[in-house]
């Protein structure tokens, strides 16, 4: 588990920075959050996104908060609160894009963050 203070007190490279935020949100894109990200965008609009540009933001920031309102039922609170997290709609998008940066992962067979 990686806490908020922590997440926060990273020093790194841009690129460390980056692999520290994935690991940070993607503790929290538990499996039916990825599964919730697979059935609302393709695989094909995900890599595409992300060539694009890395950070998702290609794809409407609208798209995004509809699908931290949708994941927050599969939230674990226990696990946000033991973080030091508070959740929030941010916080609900960056699992969201973490979610998303897996099934990109999964889709080109490298890491992203």
């Amino acid at each position: 588990m990686i806490s908020r203070k922590q997440y926060l007190a990273f020093q790194g490279n841009s690129e460390e920075r980056s692999t520290m935020h994935q690991a940070f949100y993607e503790q929290f894109a538990i499996k039916p959050i990825v599964s919730y990200i697979a059935g609302k965008f393709s695989p094909e609009e995900l890599v595409k996104a992300h060539r694009k540009d890395p950070a998702l933001n290609s794809i409407p920031l609208s798209r995004w908060d509809d699908a931290a309102r949708a994941i927050y039922p599969w939230i674990d609170n226990e696990l946000v609160k033991s973080t030091g997290q508070l959740w929030s709609l941010s916080a609900g998008v960056c699992t969201c894009k973490a979610a998303a940066n897996i099934l990109i992962s999964r889709a080109i067979a490298e890491p992203v963050a």
